[in-house]
């Protein structure tokens, strides 16, 4: 059965990649260009991923307000989660406390490596 990966990235490029390379190797796909996107989906859908991959440079939040937002929740708290942004080694080693990181630009094996450890540890 195809797991469920929704990403959260403001950049339409680098998303539409993302969930492309995703959907080749077996996986259903959901882009969200903002935070807003993503809780109006969680809220009025009652679906959840089953990772979820976010940026940490967002327009309306940080990926990692999100993050700490969906763990205070007992429906969400369980959704495992994935940074895949741009930022410099120390947000990275703050970020990894929370999930994993995948440091833009990436390599896709790796991306495609780390959102399957993902997935495997989540379940």
């Amino acid at each position: 059965m195809a797991q469920r990966v929704w990403v959260v990235d403001d950049e339409p490029f680098i998303r539409t990649a993302m969930m492309a390379v995703l959907a080749e190797v077996g996986h259903e796909t959901r882009g969200f260009e903002d935070a807003e996107e993503l809780y109006t989906a969680l809220v009025e859908e009652g679906i959840t991923p089953d990772l979820l991959i976010l940026d940490q440079r967002l327009p309306d939040e940080f990926g990692s307000t999100i993050a700490h937002s969906l763990r205070e929740r007992p429906q969400y708290r369980d959704i495992p989660l994935l940074f895949v942004t741009a930022i410099d080694d120390e947000e990275a080693n703050r970020l990894e406390a929370i999930a994993p990181v995948v440091r833009k630009p990436f390599d896709f094996a790796d991306f495609v490596a780390a959102v399957e450890h993902q997935l495997d540890s989540g379940t």
